[in-house]
């Protein structure tokens, strides 16, 4: 239990309690609504619902409950099951996978998902010269750039050729970029596909006003009769506010509400009309330092951020425990994690020492103030970012690293941080597949450090780590991959380009109405599992 201050703090803010702690919805709210209508609160809205677009939460939450991929995850693991393909083999020496499709799927515009549409989604992102291929298909360039050719064998066989053995290509087939788009519609809609999406999900789009809503209806005619939508309906609300987001929920005008500021959980763990939904997420939060900025080109300069930094009032106050201080970037539930024998510990003497001979070097200089990039939006690995942000430069000021706070909507941070403008850059990221490159490669290979699209936030570019994670990707042995990523953990420790923070919890808060609350390794409701429990 987590404390009683929160009516307090509501009060005092000015809130509506007056069904505080009331089993049943304030004035009734909930019952004056469709019971098969699930409304989940979030704090954005959705930028992008092409799959081959975007990179936000919010958009890629949408996405998966609209489209699938040829292969999928089990509802709650990263684990692998067949999807749009039944089943599919692999040849030429791991360069060449065979997928055999699902007969008598259909998009929701009512057009065959076949081959051609399987070659259509992929194709168009990989050939600069398709039609409908787009500059904008960023994560395509970053995570499947593998892939050299996409054809069709008949109208239920399509053949992928990659470069060389990829060992993560089976899992990345299940991510969302890679989603099977209708043909149809993307060559009607043009550009704004993304506002007509068309694929074969458990639920369809019916409208959206975008900064507002976007609602969804069931796909009465999915194909996978065991796991069709029990709700006929899913609303997307934006309400910024986590508060208003949590009297929201409690006077029943939504069902779900997402990302809870951490003081507040206590509400929702007393409450007795709600419910709190705790997971581990596959996920880390980081500060990282721009290589390419002095002084965080020196690798002293950057184990004194490392040592300067005191997580702990992070994890306990920021997250009020939902997380794990974090020494590196993998989440220990994830395979190939490995303890680092570089450690870091809170100590601001060693990392003044430090940043005096770095100034003695030339290196440092302290009377400058540097940028420190913040997201304004709480993400699903940072419930509360400018409290976390004022925590570092508290610390940082400490040993006399002076910084200003740039706090910006998460779209434009994301912008920014792609385009390198931060000396330091508050980020996180979510597990996109399960597998160890998904964090490393992406995160810290050199490859990934392109103006304007770089997801490695950092600039780090050492050869040595590119040069193991080449060779893990191209290993079929396991337990080679995890002694490769072992060393490329020791590698980035030595380095310090980041500080990795913490390891956090998804918490998702409904009412006690709404059951088969499951959430999937990405932090995202599985939306077609859910019902209304009736009373």
């Amino acid at each position: 239990m987590r404390g009683l201050l929160l009516p307090i703090a509501l009060l005092a803010a000015g809130c509506d309690l007056s069904g505080w702690f009331s089993s049943e919805p304030a004035g009734g709210v909930s019952n004056n609504r469709d019971p098969d209508t699930l409304v989940v609160a979030r704090s954005s809205d959705a930028r992008e619902l092409d799959p081959a677009l975007p990179f936000d939460n919010e958009s890629i939450e949408v996405i998966d409950q609209i489209y699938e991929r040829l292969v999928r995850w089990q509802p709650t693991t990263t684990a692998l099951e067949p999807g749009l393909a039944t089943s599919w083999e692999v040849g030429d020496g791991g360069r060449l996978w065979t997928f055999h499709l699902r007969p008598g799927v259909r998009f929701h515009d009512g057009t065959a998902m076949n081959a051609d549409a399987v070659v259509f989604s992929l194709e168009r992102q990989r050939d600069p010269k398709h039609p409908f291929h787009r500059d904008r298909f960023q994560y395509w360039q970053n995570q499947f750039r593998n892939i050299i050719k996409v054809e069709k064998v008949d109208d239920l066989t399509v053949r992928v050729a990659i470069e060389q053995p990829y060992a993560p290509f089976e899992a990345n087939m299940a991510m969302f970029p890679v989603s099977i788009v209708s043909p149809t519609a993307v060559a009607r809609w043009g550009d704004d596909f993304t506002s007509h999406p068309s694929g074969t999900g458990p639920f369809m789009l019916e409208r959206w006003d975008r900064g507002q809503r976007i609602v969804l209806k069931r796909n009465d005619d999915y194909w996978d009769s065991d796991h069709k939508a029990a709700l006929e309906r899913v609303v997307f609300q934006v309400i910024e506010d986590p508060r208003q987001r949590l009297i929201a929920l409690e006077s029943g005008a939504v069902d779900v509400a997402t990302q809870i500021l951490p003081e507040e959980l206590q509400f929702v763990d007393l409450h007795p009309g709600l419910r709190l939904h705790e997971t581990p997420s596959n996920s880390v939060t980081y500060l990282a330092m721009n290589n390419d900025h002095p002084p965080f080109d020196d690798v002293d300069v950057r184990r004194a951020v490392n040592y300067a930094i005191n997580k702990e009032p992070i994890v306990k106050l920021a997250y009020q425990g939902l997380a794990i201080a974090a020494s590196g970037p993998l989440p220990p539930t994830q395979w190939g994690y490995h303890k680092v024998r570089a450690q870091y510990p809170y100590d601001p003497a060693r990392a003044r020492a430090l940043l005096h001979d770095a100034q003695v070097r030339g290196r440092f200089d302290p009377s400058k103030t540097y940028s420190l990039y913040v997201p304004s939006t709480p993400r699903p690995y940072l419930f509360d970012p400018a409290r976390v942000a004022r925590v570092i430069q508290a610390n940082l000021a400490e040993v006399g690293l002076h910084t200003e706070l740039v706090l910006q909507p998460y779209s434009q941070h994301q912008r920014s941080m792609q385009r390198g403008e931060h000396d330091l850059c508050l980020f996180g990221w979510v597990g996109d597949n399960g597998d160890p490159d998904n964090f490393l490669f992406l995160l810290f290979d050199r490859d990934n450090t392109v103006i304007g699209s770089a997801q490695n936030a950092a600039f780090y570019r050492d050869a040595e780590v590119h040069g193991l994670l080449s060779l893990a990707q191209t290993s079929e042995d396991k337990a080679d991959r995890e002694r490769l990523y072992a060393r490329v953990q020791e590698r980035i420790a030595e380095d310090a380009p980041w500080v990795p923070l913490a390891h956090s919890q998804v918490a998702i808060a409904a009412r006690t109405d709404v059951g088969d609350v499951i959430v999937n390794p990405n932090g995202h409701m599985v939306y077609a599992r859910a019902r209304r429990l009736r009373r």
